[in-house]
């Protein structure tokens, strides 16, 4: 094969392999999100104590 098709051969898995990366990494936030979200409410956690560096900030910005 030429040069040009080894390249486009190496791009294309290149993009595939980020794709994949991407959809992981995606996934495992979402997944990490919810089990957040579980034990907050299991804890009884109220969203504004869930955060408080998001609550000390949000002070500060005032």
């Amino acid at each position: 094969m030429e040069d040009k098709t080894y390249l486009s051969i190496a791009y294309l898995g290149m993009i595939f392999g980020l794709a994949i990366w991407t959809w992981t990494v995606v996934s495992r936030s979402r997944n990490m999100e919810r089990r957040i979200i579980a034990m907050e409410q299991s804890l009884d956690i109220k969203p504004d104590d869930a955060d408080s560096v998001a609550v000390t900030n949000d002070h500060n910005e005032a």
